[in-house]
């Protein structure tokens, strides 16, 4: 009687072939890894650039539409309709000059940012910056307190100071409407030193250990607040790309206060 040819299984694969397969297997694997971190990338990116877009716009539609009221009720002149147009042309310029450094922020994640330094006065840059949210302030019942010396020079990426300022500010105004905000600057030598102070709910001690966490906004549950959770998120990464800190603490009298301290660079740091 014949014989019957042996049959071959999985198991009796000589180990070469097993070995082949599953290094083929770890290949997938690690490929696969890669494009769930590529397609979480995107989505970042993507709620980033929506929320630093969305913010700068905001205060120029409210000079937009004050310009607008003002011009229906006839109570401008030609000259302050050009103060509110030039006004209106600075804000845009900020918000071109905004949305060509998203990059820079998505780079910042893949530890290839770059810090672009050139002489500023952070006095001065201070007022700019707060002046831009005045018609939003007033929509909100919010007013603005300034305190910063009449000059404080030095060498920083301007840019990145104007998101950290807009987003601290923009957030003060959001979630304590109808209340002042205090905008500071302080000089400490080789430090400054640049606080904004709200006067609203508060941040639990819980809310504080996360809120510079992506997608993470101190929220009860029982608000609603519009928003990615992304903007602390971006000011705790610029501040930390500018070798600085950034800390958030109760506010003696109520509310919260978000201290940021940056090295001052000067012209030697900038080669």
């Amino acid at each position: 009687m014949a014989s019957s040819p042996l049959m071959s299984f999985p198991e009796d694969r000589p180990p070469e072939a097993a070995n082949t397969a599953e290094a083929a297997l770890e290949e997938l694997r690690r490929q696969n890894a890669e494009l769930i971190e590529a397609v979480a990338a995107r989505d970042t990116f993507i709620a980033v650039a929506a929320h630093e877009l969305r913010n700068p716009m905001t205060p120029i539609v409210g000079q937009i539409d004050l310009l607008l009221a003002a011009l229906q009720a006839g109570r401008y002149s030609s000259g302050q309709v050009e103060h509110r147009v030039r006004r209106i042309r600075r804000a845009m310029d900020h918000f071109i000059k905004r949305a060509g450094t998203l990059l820079d922020v998505s780079r910042i994640t893949s530890g290839r940012f770059q810090l672009a330094l050139a002489p500023c006065d952070l006095s001065d840059l201070v007022r700019e910056t707060v002046e831009t949210f005045t018609e939003t302030a007033r929509y909100s019942g919010c007013s603005f307190r300034i305190e910063v010396p009449e000059s404080l020079p030095g060498a920083w990426d301007r840019l990145a100071l104007e998101q950290i300022l807009d987003n601290l500010i923009s957030n003060a105004i959001k979630y304590a409407p109808s209340r002042p905000v205090t905008v500071s600057a302080e000089d400490f030598g080789s430090l400054v030193r640049l606080r904004v102070r709200d006067y609203g709910p508060g941040i639990s001690a819980g809310d504080r250990a996360r809120i510079f966490e992506r997608f993470e906004r101190a929220v009860g549950a029982n608000e609603r607040r519009s928003g990615f959770g992304v903007g602390l998120w971006v000011v705790g990464q610029l501040v930390a790309a500018m070798e600085g800190t950034i800390v958030v603490n109760d506010a003696q009298g109520g509310g919260s206060v978000f201290t940021v301290t940056l090295p001052r660079y000067s012209e030697t740091n900038r080669s």
